[in-house]
């Protein structure tokens, strides 16, 4: 029984050991290799991270468990780049650009890639041409819209303050505290987690434990080869280096989220499966954001605003407006296939023309196409305005 369960831990388990003892013993790889076995490690590390934390809700108090969750599922994602950020604040140089460009990305990978191929595969799965979702995904949306709008003024000002930075963090939080007044699906744990519930109290607790532990070990002795290694195999190879911060190193941070969302598919849970990607997008969008002014001056040992150059700007009105379009997508709480299909076929333009005028062009579609579907259907911000006043009675 729960064979498979065993096997996967036994594999993310050993697939950090040839990291734990390179570090450990000092060994040297080139950047290439070096850049492959941490990010593996850094993976397999989200994973176990990911499994306790999900354990962990049998035994915590439901609002203690949702922080728990929120913080530590994206925390390979946040840890590769709050250590762009500590280094551009020490180093400065390039650093400062890959802070931005690895935030951009993430957010842009997770909506972009994220959300089109999770209802794209609902869709498939159900042989239905339109997602229908729950109404409880309204508390996201108009988190996401106020987050949205807010964030349209960083590249105009050219710079995130700290100021960005407490407006952000205020919005993350509040965000969790109307998430613990919200009705939530009853715990039903699956897979890897169903199996560490049938533990007796004590044991499950302390493999809860030994797991986040080891996986914030894992990702915290990772983080730095990982993120260095990319940018010294992309001067090797000849491969824009902004290009492999922003894509590659959120690809393997990313990568659990999109695993579990698309098992949750295929266990017939859609809302469950859509509103995983739709939370880590609010927290990445508001407390990511917000904690990178925060570090770069804790780096600096000073107050200081995270300084944007013109393309780090460009990024950040592309992220923006892409943010817009997913927010006018929710609106209605229906997402077609048609939309699906638009949302990631501009996604992908970006790759296919890199230039100036494309992230302009992008923008501008972005936001045309975004505000008169939220026009058309403005009286459902006021019903997600409503939905969330409620929950704080």
């Amino acid at each position: 029984m729960f064979l498979k369960e065993k096997i996967f831990i036994l594999i993310a388990v050993l697939a950090t050991i040839p990291w734990i003892f390179s570090f450990l013993l000092s060994i040297h790889h080139p950047p290439y290799l070096a850049t492959l076995i941490s990010g593996i490690a850094v993976v397999s590390a989200a994973f176990l991270l990911s499994w306790a934390a999900e354990t962990a809700e049998k035994d915590l108090p439901r609002s203690l468990s949702l922080a728990v969750v929120a913080i530590l599922a994206v925390l390979p994602e946040y840890a590769v780049d709050l250590y762009f950020t500590w280094m551009a604040g020490k180093v400065g140089g390039a650093y400062v650009h890959y802070a931005a460009a690895n935030m951009t990305g993430a957010n842009r990978l997770l909506l972009g890639v994220g959300w089109s191929l999770v209802a794209i595969l609902s869709m498939l799965k159900f042989r239905k041409r339109e997602i229908v979702l729950d109404e409880g995904i309204r508390l996201e949306f108009f988190i996401l819209f106020i987050a949205s709008l807010y964030c349209f003024l960083i590249p105009l000002k050219g710079y995130i303050s700290l100021v960005d930075s407490l407006v952000l963090i205020f919005i993350f939080i509040f965000y969790l505290y109307t998430a613990t007044k919200a009705k939530k699906e009853e715990f039903e744990a699956v897979g890897v987690p169903a199996y560490l519930c049938c533990f007796p109290a004590v044991k499950r607790r302390l493999s809860v434990i030994f797991l986040f532990i080891f996986s914030g070990f894992v990702i915290l002795i990772s983080v730095e080869a990982f993120a260095e290694g990319l940018i010294k195999t992309a001067r090797i190879f000849g491969i824009d280096e902004f290009l492999m911060v922003q894509w590659i190193a959120p690809l393997a941070s990313e990568s659990p989220e999109f695993i579990v969302a698309i098992y949750f598919i295929r266990r017939l849970r859609t809302t469950a499966s859509f509103n995983t990607l739709v939370s880590s997008k609010v927290n990445q969008w508001t407390l990511l954001v917000g904690c990178l002014a925060l570090i770069y001056s804790i780096s600096l040992c000073a107050p200081s605003s995270l300084p944007l150059d013109e393309r780090q700007k460009e990024e950040f009105l592309l992220t923006a407006a892409q943010s817009l379009l997913g927010v006018a997508i929710i609106i209605n709480l229906r997402f077609s296939f048609l939309e699906a299909i638009s949302l990631l076929t501009l996604f992908l333009l970006q790759f296919v023309y890199q230039s100036v005028e494309m992230r302009y062009l992008l923008s501008f579609a972005y936001i045309v196409l975004a505000v008169p579907i939220i026009i058309a259907h403005r009286s459902e911000i006021w019903r997600s305005y409503r939905y969330v006043v409620e929950l704080l009675r």
